[in-house]
């Protein structure tokens, strides 16, 4: 596939100076899985007024469960992503969503997963490879539900941006990737590419894609 989306020839018109906020293991925020809402929201307002002071313009951000629990909500409620879209933007810093289209869960992590999640909404594709938790890339329903939540967050917030993370197959641990079924699948619909092409051509779909519907709602992101 001939994969023609994602750079221009126009001059960089200033530089891109970001920092990730990584919220996976408590890396950057919040500070503990005990932290109020009150309190996240302080420590997210101490780092975009640091970023500030060091002239930073944009920032790439994670957001988990915040509560210790798969898929319940913060209380009393409230909005990450949208809360650090507006202060970030009061400070003249641009915000882009992180997102991790394939994998599904941690190593090491003893979560239950919310019933909506994607390894629940497709167990059929969903599985456990060098001790983590992935998505099946060549899944057409996979592909489909990460470029629908794309859009979503697109629709609903006023990011900046979507910044792709680990947007490739797991590295090998020695052992296949299952994804045996899906190939034969697309082999039955006449596909004909090698496995390893096929990959990478379900890989290059989904950024093709994401790429076109997004700037079909906001052409700035």
């Amino acid at each position: 596939m001939d994969v023609k989306c994602c750079f221009s020839s126009q001059p960089i018109k200033e530089e891109f100076r970001a920092t990730w906020i990584a919220t996976v293991s408590n890396i950057d925020w919040p500070s503990t899985r005990t932290a109020t809402p009150t309190q996240q929201q302080s420590e997210l307002l101490n780092i975009l007024n640091t970023l500030q002071k060091l002239t930073m313009n944009a920032v790439v951000f994670q957001s988990i469960y915040l509560t210790g629990i798969h898929g319940k909500p913060p209380s009393p409620l409230w909005n990450p992503l949208e809360f650090i879209t507006a202060e970030a933007h009061k400070r003249n810093i641009a915000v882009h969503a992180w997102i991790n289209p394939y994998r599904a869960r941690m190593y090491g992590s003893t979560y239950e997963l919310a019933s909506n999640h994607k390894a629940k909404r497709f167990p059929k594709y969903a599985y456990t490879y060098n001790k983590y938790m992935w998505m099946d890339p060549g899944s057409v329903e996979v592909q489909e539900f990460i470029v629908n939540v794309t859009e979503d967050i697109a629709r609903r917030y006023d990011v900046d941006g979507i910044h792709m993370n680990d947007y490739f197959y797991p590295y090998n641990d020695d052992t296949e990737f299952p994804d045996g079924t899906t190939y034969a699948e697309y082999q039955q619909q006449d596909g004909k590419l090698n496995k390893a092409d096929w990959r990478r051509s379900s890989v290059n779909t989904l950024i093709q894609t994401i790429y076109t519907r997004i700037h079909g709602i906001k052409p700035k992101v």
